[in-house]
C-alpha cells in the first residue's frame, strides 16, 4: 500500500528544467502520474504524485544537480517511511526511518481517516484545500495531525497519539481563504 523508495542515485535534469520551466516550475501531466519540478533555496525538488495514490514520491537535489535526499511523504503532507540521504558528491550518508517512535503507523491513520470518512487526497492538486497529515510535537509527545475541511469554511483538526492512534484532542478552526 505504502510506496517503497530505493537508494539508488538520481540526478537533476537542470537543462531540460531551465528550457521548459515557467516561474521556476515545471509540471509535466501524463495519464498516471504528475511530475512538478520546483527551484528552492537548497537546489531543486522533484514530487511525482501518481494519479490515485495518497501519496508522494519526492526528491530534493543539491544546486549541482546531485541528490540531496529521497523519500515518500502523504500528499500535502508529512515524511513517512525509510529516508535516504546523501552528501554533495552523491555518496549515501544515512538512511533514517522516519515512522520511528510512531507505532500508529501510516496505514493505521489511513484507515482510521477511511473509518472517519476523511478524504485524503488522491494524486495532484493544484489549488483548494486538501486533508493534510503531518507528524507533530503536541504537550511533549509525539502526535499525528490530521487537518481537513468540513464546510466551506470550517477546517476540522484532530490529534492523534502517535503511540495509541488515541484521539487527543478534536477541535474546528475557521479556514479562511485570502
Amino acid at each position: 500500500m505504502i510506496p517503497i523508495v530505493d537508494n539508488k542515485y538520481e540526478k537533476f535534469d537542470i537543462e531540460n528544467f531551465l528550457k521548459n520551466s515557467v516561474r521556476g516550475t515545471l509540471i509535466v501531466k501524463s495519464n498516471d502520474a504528475t511530475v512538478v519540478e520546483d527551484k528552492q533555496s537548497y537546489g531543486f525538488i522533484k514530487q511525482v504524485y501518481k494519479k490515485d495514490d495518497i501519496f508522494c514520491h519526492t526528491v530534493l537535489y543539491y544546486p549541482t544537480g546531485k541528490i540531496k535526499e529521497k523519500g515518500i511523504t502523504f500528499n500535502n503532507g508529512t515524511e513517512i517511511g525509510i529516508w535516504f540521504y546523501y552528501d554533495e558528491s552523491g555518496k549515501l550518508l544515512k538512511e533514517e526511518n522516519m515512522d520511528e517512535g510512531y507505532d500508529f503507523k501510516p496505514a493505521d491513520i489511513i484507515a482510521y481517516c477511511e473509518k472517519n470518512k476523511i478524504d485524503l487526497p488522491k494524486g495532484y492538486h493544484d489549488s483548494g484545500y486538501q486533508a493534510r497529515v503531518l507528524k507533530q510535537d503536541f504537550e511533549g509527545k509525539k502526535v499525528w495531525r490530521i487537518s481537513h475541511q468540513i464546510a466551506g469554511d470550517k477546517i476540522e483538526e484532530i490529534i492523534l497519539d502517535a503511540k495509541t492512534g488515541k484521539e487527543l484532542q478534536k477541535k474546528t478552526v475557521p479556514f479562511y481563504n485570502p
